[in-house]
Protein backbone atom coordinates (compact mmCIF):
# COMPACT_ATOMS: atom_id res chain seq x y z
CA UNK A 1 0.00 0.00 0.00
CA UNK A 2 1.25 3.28 -0.78
CA UNK A 3 0.57 7.04 1.06
CA UNK A 4 -1.03 8.16 -2.31
CA UNK A 5 -4.28 5.63 -1.62
CA UNK A 6 -4.42 6.55 1.67
CA UNK A 7 -6.85 9.71 3.40
CA UNK A 8 -7.37 11.43 6.27
CA UNK A 9 -11.55 12.91 6.11
CA UNK A 10 -11.93 15.50 8.47
CA UNK A 11 -14.51 14.68 10.83
CA UNK A 12 -13.52 11.20 11.11
CA UNK A 13 -10.87 9.48 13.03
CA UNK A 14 -8.39 6.92 11.54
CA UNK A 15 -7.01 6.77 8.04
CA UNK A 16 -8.96 5.09 5.14
CA UNK A 17 -7.56 3.38 2.35
CA UNK A 18 -9.00 4.13 -1.61
CA UNK A 19 -10.98 1.20 -3.14
CA UNK A 20 -13.02 3.46 -6.22
CA UNK A 21 -14.60 6.33 -6.82
CA UNK A 22 -18.09 8.09 -7.53
CA UNK A 23 -19.67 10.77 -9.46
CA UNK A 24 -19.31 13.14 -6.25
CA UNK A 25 -16.75 11.83 -4.03
CA UNK A 26 -14.67 8.65 -3.32
CA UNK A 27 -15.62 5.05 -1.84
CA UNK A 28 -13.15 4.64 0.84
CA UNK A 29 -12.68 1.88 3.46
CA UNK A 30 -11.43 2.70 6.98
CA UNK A 31 -8.28 0.75 7.96
CA UNK A 32 -8.35 -1.52 10.73
CA UNK A 33 -12.32 -1.81 11.00
CA UNK A 34 -13.03 -2.44 7.32
CA UNK A 35 -15.91 -0.49 7.15
CA UNK A 36 -16.88 0.97 3.59
CA UNK A 37 -18.47 4.12 2.94
CA UNK A 38 -18.69 7.05 0.56
CA UNK A 39 -17.62 10.73 0.79
CA UNK A 40 -19.34 13.52 -1.11
CA UNK A 41 -18.59 16.75 -2.26
CA UNK A 42 -18.78 18.08 1.38
CA UNK A 43 -16.35 16.38 2.85
CA UNK A 44 -12.91 17.69 2.93
CA UNK A 45 -10.23 14.64 2.05
CA UNK A 46 -6.38 14.52 2.58
CA UNK A 47 -3.98 12.36 0.82
CA UNK A 48 -1.95 11.43 2.92
CA UNK A 49 1.03 11.43 0.34
CA UNK A 50 -0.24 15.78 0.16
CA UNK A 51 0.39 16.64 3.98
CA UNK A 52 3.54 17.89 5.33
CA UNK A 53 4.30 19.73 8.57
CA UNK A 54 6.12 23.03 9.45
CA UNK A 55 9.72 22.80 9.75
CA UNK A 56 12.06 25.42 10.98
CA UNK A 57 14.04 24.59 7.70
CA UNK A 58 10.97 24.77 5.52
CA UNK A 59 8.39 22.31 5.03
CA UNK A 60 8.54 18.39 5.42
CA UNK A 61 6.86 16.16 3.98
CA UNK A 62 4.80 13.22 6.29
CA UNK A 63 6.16 10.82 3.96
CA UNK A 64 9.47 11.61 4.77
CA UNK A 65 9.03 12.38 8.42
CA UNK A 66 7.86 8.25 8.65
CA UNK A 67 10.99 7.22 6.67
CA UNK A 68 13.26 9.32 9.63
CA UNK A 69 10.96 7.87 12.42
CA UNK A 70 11.51 4.49 11.39
CA UNK A 71 15.26 5.07 10.91
CA UNK A 72 15.40 6.74 14.10
CA UNK A 73 13.69 4.25 16.61
CA UNK A 74 11.75 4.73 19.72
CA UNK A 75 8.69 6.60 18.28
CA UNK A 76 6.24 7.39 21.11
CA UNK A 77 2.48 6.48 21.09
CA UNK A 78 -0.46 9.04 20.52
CA UNK A 79 -1.21 8.52 24.10
CA UNK A 80 2.49 9.68 25.61
CA UNK A 81 2.76 13.04 27.07
CA UNK A 82 2.40 15.85 24.26
CA UNK A 83 5.78 17.33 25.89
CA UNK A 84 7.42 13.80 24.56
CA UNK A 85 6.03 13.63 21.34
CA UNK A 86 6.84 17.42 20.26
CA UNK A 87 10.82 16.63 22.05
CA UNK A 88 10.62 13.69 19.41
CA UNK A 89 9.67 15.53 16.35
CA UNK A 90 11.85 18.63 16.70
CA UNK A 91 15.14 16.32 17.42
CA UNK A 92 13.75 14.58 14.34
CA UNK A 93 13.15 17.31 11.96
CA UNK A 94 13.48 20.68 13.58
CA UNK A 95 9.62 21.18 14.27
CA UNK A 96 8.76 24.61 14.04
CA UNK A 97 6.99 24.75 17.48
CA UNK A 98 5.13 27.48 17.15
CA UNK A 99 3.48 26.60 13.76
CA UNK A 100 2.27 23.10 14.72
CA UNK A 101 -0.62 22.51 17.02
CA UNK A 102 -0.96 19.51 19.78
CA UNK A 103 -3.69 17.80 18.16
CA UNK A 104 -1.83 17.45 14.73
CA UNK A 105 1.36 15.94 16.34
CA UNK A 106 -1.04 13.91 17.89
CA UNK A 107 -2.43 12.95 14.49
CA UNK A 108 1.12 12.11 13.22
CA UNK A 109 1.69 9.44 15.63
CA UNK A 110 -1.96 7.76 15.76
CA UNK A 111 -1.42 7.64 11.70
CA UNK A 112 2.52 6.54 12.08
CA UNK A 113 1.23 3.41 14.37
CA UNK A 114 -1.84 2.88 12.27
CA UNK A 115 0.39 2.52 9.30
CA UNK A 116 3.20 0.31 10.82
CA UNK A 117 2.37 -3.07 9.44
CA UNK A 118 0.49 -1.62 6.14
CA UNK A 119 3.52 0.48 4.66
CA UNK A 120 6.94 -0.27 4.24
CA UNK A 121 8.68 2.89 5.53
CA UNK A 122 11.75 1.88 3.80
CA UNK A 123 10.37 2.25 0.47
CA UNK A 124 8.99 5.78 1.51
CA UNK A 125 12.83 7.00 1.14
CA UNK A 126 12.94 5.83 -2.62
CA UNK A 127 9.34 7.57 -3.15
CA UNK A 128 10.76 10.85 -1.61
CA UNK A 129 14.26 10.65 -3.76
CA UNK A 130 12.60 10.03 -6.94
CA UNK A 131 10.10 13.30 -5.99
CA UNK A 132 12.86 15.35 -5.66
CA UNK A 133 15.11 14.14 -8.75
CA UNK A 134 11.31 14.84 -10.88
CA UNK A 135 11.33 18.27 -9.62
CA UNK A 136 14.74 18.92 -10.05
CA UNK A 137 14.27 17.49 -13.82
CA UNK A 138 11.14 19.48 -13.98
CA UNK A 139 13.33 22.51 -13.35
CA UNK A 140 15.97 22.22 -15.73
CA UNK A 141 13.67 21.63 -18.45
CA UNK A 142 11.87 24.78 -17.50
CA UNK A 143 14.66 26.51 -17.78
CA UNK A 144 16.38 25.15 -21.36
CA UNK A 145 13.05 26.09 -22.81
CA UNK A 146 12.84 29.13 -24.53
CA UNK A 147 9.80 30.77 -24.93
CA UNK A 148 7.87 30.25 -28.12
CA UNK A 149 6.13 33.30 -29.48
CA UNK A 150 2.37 33.21 -28.91
CA UNK A 151 0.02 32.96 -31.54
CA UNK A 152 -2.24 36.20 -32.17
CA UNK A 153 -5.79 34.89 -33.32
CA UNK A 154 -7.19 37.05 -36.23
CA UNK A 155 -10.12 39.38 -35.21
CA UNK A 156 -13.01 38.55 -37.15
CA UNK A 157 -15.11 41.25 -39.05
CA UNK A 158 -18.37 41.14 -38.56
CA UNK A 159 -21.01 43.17 -41.25
CA UNK A 160 -22.68 45.84 -39.87
CA UNK A 161 -26.12 45.28 -39.64
CA UNK A 162 -29.15 47.81 -40.20
CA UNK A 163 -31.68 47.61 -37.11
CA UNK A 164 -35.02 49.40 -37.80
CA UNK A 165 -36.14 51.52 -34.96
CA UNK A 166 -38.47 50.08 -32.41
CA UNK A 167 -42.24 51.57 -32.50
CA UNK A 168 -41.97 54.39 -30.20
CA UNK A 169 -46.10 54.27 -29.68
CA UNK A 170 -47.13 53.46 -25.90
CA UNK A 171 -49.29 49.79 -26.00
CA UNK A 172 -53.04 50.00 -25.91
CA UNK A 173 -55.41 47.58 -25.47
CA UNK A 174 -57.35 45.96 -27.89
CA UNK A 175 -60.58 45.25 -25.84
CA UNK A 176 -62.33 48.24 -26.65
CA UNK A 177 -62.99 51.81 -26.25
CA UNK A 178 -63.15 51.30 -22.75
CA UNK A 179 -60.36 49.48 -22.11
CA UNK A 180 -57.34 50.83 -19.84
CA UNK A 181 -53.69 51.59 -21.69
CA UNK A 182 -51.41 48.97 -20.88
CA UNK A 183 -48.62 51.78 -19.55
CA UNK A 184 -48.20 52.77 -16.15
CA UNK A 185 -48.60 56.39 -15.41
CA UNK A 186 -48.44 57.66 -11.98
CA UNK A 187 -51.44 59.80 -10.43
CA UNK A 188 -50.66 63.14 -10.12
CA UNK A 189 -50.88 64.38 -6.01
Amino acid sequence: MELKDIVAVSGQGGLHKIIGRTKNGLILETIGSNKKFATGYQDRVSILEDISMYAVDGDVKIAEIFFKANAFGNVPTAKDDAKIQRKYLIDLINLDSERVYESDIKKFFTWYNILIGLVDFTTLNNEIKNDATDTANVDEDAENKEEKPKKVAEKKTTKTQTIAPKNTMPKTNSKGAGASKTTYRPKSV
